[in-house]
């Protein structure tokens, strides 16, 4: 058996919010796991802040910052496709697009966006790794922005032209999880597994995920202002000089 370790050989270019979960659970089965996304991502604090630092025109060493990962799918690699391709010249390409950009654009409003506003951000900036989850999605709309003009319908639907502009039509396939494993399969050159196609992400969970990551920064503020209050307190009981006295503070808690 061997060890060596798995290298991209899918990347997908299409936005979070088409179905980018979906191929992830989809690839894995097909053997092309595990598939990084930015669920996988945010939870590397470290691989935030490279990603964060390739938004800003840093040099990148892409293979180590995608190392150990057999593909890649969803933000923020879908903004750096032309990258990953020069870094795995062998890697097959999926733009996984909705129905419509207009579609698209409702899911995105009804979910990420939601964790996008400054008061999230607010409420979790007392959690690093929450809080420089919120910056990469920033970095990734102003980069949309920069690049397309703006961060909605016209956004996607310019990306997804730039997409098929970019890649050669053998290296890539267009499509919609709707479709199911019949056309995935045949572009990887696999047989189809039995089952349905994975389904998952649906709004009403990410919208679940999002109220959760607020709730816990609410209470992460909650708790550090508490605590502020109750040494304000105490200063004001017991004189300025016993906030020097740390043991004797402690002691009294």
């Amino acid at each position: 058996m061997s060890s060596k370790e798995p290298e991209i050989a899918v990347i997908g270019a299409g936005f979070g919010r088409t179905g980018t979960s979906s191929l992830k659970i989809a690839l894995a089965q097909l053997g092309f796991g595990p598939c990084n996304h930015m669920t996988e991502v945010v939870k590397d604090t470290a691989r935030c802040l490279g990603f964060i630092r390739a938004y800003h025109g840093k040099p990148t060493d892409w293979r180590s910052l995608m190392r150990a990962w057999g593909a890649t799918v969803d933000d923020p690699t879908s903004d750096f496709v032309p990258e990953l391709m020069a870094a795995y010249p062998n890697a097959k390409v999926v733009l996984t697009v909705r129905d419509s950009a207009e579609a698209w654009w409702a899911s995105f409003q009804s979910t990420i966006a939601r964790f996008d506003s400054p008061l999230s951000g607010l409420l979790v900036f007392s959690i690093p790794q929450f809080f420089i989850a919120w910056r990469l999605g920033r970095e990734v709309r102003a980069f949309r922005r920069r690049t397309y003009g703006s961060h909605d319908a016209q956004g996607y639907e310019k990306h997804n032209a730039r997409m098929i502009a970019l890649v050669a039509k053998e290296r890539m396939l267009v499509y919609n999880v709707k479709e199911g494993w019949a056309p995935l399969c045949e572009f990887l050159g696999v047989p189809v597994p039995e089952g349905p196609f994975p389904r998952t992400n649906e709004t009403k969970d990410m919208i679940r995920i999002m109220w959760t990551i607020r709730a816990v920064g609410a209470a992460a503020w909650t708790l550090e202002l508490g605590l502020i209050a109750l040494l304000i307190r105490q200063s004001i009981r017991g004189g300025w000089w016993r906030m020097l006295d740390v043991r004797r503070f402690v002691g009294e808690l």
